[in-house]
Order: structure tokens, then C-alpha cells, then sequence
């Protein structure tokens, strides 16, 4: 598969979109909800295993590493270099490594819980890509989508900095059709939940 989409490491782009990212109250209020969604939703117990996959510059692991049970660890993966300098250098205490969420490098159900936001309307072929989180899973996997208006598929770009990304939106059938077809024979029950930024969370958890 070419990765021609894959255009986060371009010259300039980590640092405008971690601006982006910053200095908007809107995105700090994403965030928020997202964590919320974690903690509020999610039994964690000490010394629980959490992987976030397309962690980005640890925007979400500087809010969620607060509201973590004792001796819980996180880590953070992504498939940008730049990206990673950055989350390394403002959060030095966390764990960000380089991975690919097509590819994850780990064990099956390593991870009592994957968190993985706003990464699945970048990519294409997201099969696999949902294949593989589930497959780490332990107990509880969230990821979001951004919902189309009854189409499978709508795809179009948008332009950061000059420079194009893609943007999907899927139907929720389609994404419980993902889940269902990939995931493993554990599949436990699927919730959506309607964030205020107009996307989906899908919470899908796994019988152990």
C-alpha cells in the first residue's frame, strides 16, 4: 500500500498543526471529552495497561496521565518522527515509540485498553487498521470516526499548511460491519457515543 496520504512528517506541518492543536479552546475541549470518555466509562484498575495509538504530539496523555490508578502505563505510539520529537520533548516521562497502526509490534491482547483518536479518517483501508487494535486489546478498545450521512464512504481532503489530507467519513454500519469481520472471536458489545465535535466514539469491548 502506498502511504502518498501519510504527509505528517512534511517540513513545517508538526509545528502548525500542534499550534492548531494548543491554541484552540475547541480542540482543548475535544480533548477533554475524549479523556472523559476513558476515565468515566472505562474500570481501571492499578496497574493497567494502556496503548494510544496515533498519539501525536501526547496532547491526550498530558490529560489523560492524571486521571490514571496507580502504576498504570501508558504508551504512546505514531507513525510520524516529528510528531513523536515533540510529544517526547514536552511529556519526558511518558513512553512514545515509533509504530504502524497497520502493523502493530506488540502481542495479542497485550494492552488491557487502545485508544486511538481522530487517526481512522485519515487513512485508507481502515480494515486492517481496526483489525489490529482490536487484536492488542485485553478488555476495551475506543477509537473515533467521523460519520457520513448514510454513505458508506465519503471521502475528501483537506489542506494544512499547504499541504493535502486525506478525510474520510464512514457510516456507522459500515464500522460495525469492521468490528465485526475483523475483530477476534472475544467481541464482546459495541457502543457509540455522539461527540459534540460532530464524530462518533465506537467503545468495543472484549471478553477475557
Amino acid at each position: 500500500m502506498t502511504r502518498d496520504w501519510d504527509n505528517w512528517d512534511v517540513s513545517g506541518i508538526a509545528d502548525e498543526i500542534q499550534a492548531i492543536w494548543q491554541n484552540s479552546p475547541i480542540e482543548d475541549a475535544h480533548r477533554q471529552e475524549l479523556v472523559d470518555i476513558v476515565l468515566h466509562r472505562v474500570t481501571l484498575p492499578p496497574e493497567s495497561s494502556i496503548l494510544e495509538v496515533g498519539c501525536g504530539t501526547g496532547l491526550i496523555y498530558e490529560k489523560l496521565v492524571t486521571g490514571l490508578p496507580s502504576g498504570a502505563i501508558y504508551t504512546g505510539i505514531d507513525s510520524s518522527v516529528k510528531m513523536l520529537e515533540k510529544a517526547r520533548e514536552g511529556f519526558p516521562t511518558g513512553t512514545f515509540l515509533f509504530g504502524d497502526g497497520y502493523n502493530l509490534g506488540f502481542e495479542d491482547h497485550q494492552f488491557d485498553v487502545v485508544l486511538c483518536f481522530e487517526v481512522l479518517g485519515h487513512i485508507p483501508e481502515i480494515e486492517q487498521f481496526v483489525a489490529e487494535l482490536l487484536r492488542v486489546t485485553k478488555k476495551i478498545c475506543i477509537f473515533t470516526t467521523w460519520p457520513s450521512d448514510g454513505e458508506e464512504i465519503v471521502e475528501n481532503y483537506e489542506t494544512i499548511g499547504g499541504v493535502q489530507f486525506l478525510h474520510r467519513r464512514y457510516s456507522d454500519a459500515y464500522i460495525r460491519n469492521a468490528i465485526c469481520t475483523r475483530g477476534p472471536k472475544n467481541l464482546g458489545g459495541t457502543e457509540s457515543v455522539s461527540l459534540r465535535s460532530g464524530g462518533e466514539a465506537y467503545i468495543v469491548a472484549l471478553h477475557t
